[in-house]
């Protein structure tokens, strides 16, 4: 009898996943919205409901922090994800837990008024974050919240309430590692590859370098085994895998969940719909 591994893939049996994340919901999001729909790709926008139409004047920014007006919310992200990152942009890991839970939920609420969608997603503000914060973020439902903690690896996060990114998109490594990601899979069933990138979009304007992300879309757009999902399609899709139901034996497997989960049991490819019971050929 042959060695088993169930190896998860993406949907489709896709084996990459690319991602993107933006924070403060500024005036430079939609040069970098419309850049994601030229390429194909999906990002998360990660907003301060408390603070549209705010302009700041930051003394380590040469350009100002213009935020943009509620009502651009809907068309300006519309097919990417909408995100919390609280109502007021406060250090998170300093405050007491009820101000914390408010925070969230009401940056949540507000979101979801604006956009008509469920809010489950997150970035900490100042990527600040202890116990106590995860605890405000599950009582508030949030299923995920990046941290500004770059890997330079393309694992999945096993805690999503602290999930690390790939790099910066300043960061030096940034195109080396867009190369490691593109590299064609061994055939001995690789795991999944998530490569994760986030920033904050008037970063560009202030480092005028646009042609960074213009030339990351350019290499890791168009490609056929790749997935290019937001933050939220990413998270969801983990947890229903974790949900799969296994017989005693193996031999079956159940998919309790509303989505469809692939995956990869002795070279062979498995889709396993939702409310299905699949049996597993161990020939």
């Amino acid at each position: 009898m042959r060695l088993r591994k169930d190896v998860l893939r993406f949907p489709e049996g896709k084996t990459k996943a690319f991602t993107l994340s933006y924070d403060d919901g500024v005036v430079q999001d939609r040069r970098l919205a419309a850049m994601f729909n030229q390429y194909g790709v999906k990002g998360t926008f990660n907003l301060n409901s408390g603070t549209f139409e705010q302009e700041d004047q930051y003394s380590h920014l040469k350009v100002k922090h213009t935020k943009i007006s509620a009502k651009e919310v809907p068309e300006l992200y519309r097919g990417h994800e909408i995100a919390c990152h609280t109502v007021t942009h406060p250090d998170l890991a300093a405050l007491p837990s009820n101000t914390i839970l408010y925070e969230v939920s009401q940056d949540r609420k507000n979101l979801e008024e604006l956009s008509g969608k469920l809010i489950r997603g997150m970035a900490y503000p100042f990527g600040t974050f202890n116990e106590t914060v995860k605890e405000a973020l599950r009582a508030a439902d949030i299923l995920f919240s990046r941290t500004v903690n770059s890997t330079h690896n393309f694992s999945v996060p096993e805690d999503f309430l602290e999930w690390n990114p790939t790099c910066h998109h300043d960061d030096p490594m940034l195109l080396e590692l867009a190369e490691r990601f593109l590299e064609p899979d061994p055939a001995n069933r690789p795991k999944i590859k998530l490569f994760y990138v986030w920033g904050h979009s008037y970063e560009f304007d202030n480092n005028q370098n646009w042609e960074v992300m213009e030339n990351l879309l350019k290499k890791v757009s168009g490609h056929g085994d790749i997935w290019y999902a937001t933050n939220i399609q990413i998270a969801e899709y983990i947890e229903a895998a974790s949900r799969l139901r296994y017989s005693a034996d193996g031999n079956m497997v159940f998919n309790p969940t509303c989505q469809t989960v692939w995956l990869n049991v002795l070279d062979r490819e498995y889709a396993i719909h939702s409310g299905e019971l699949v049996r597993i050929d161990r020939e």
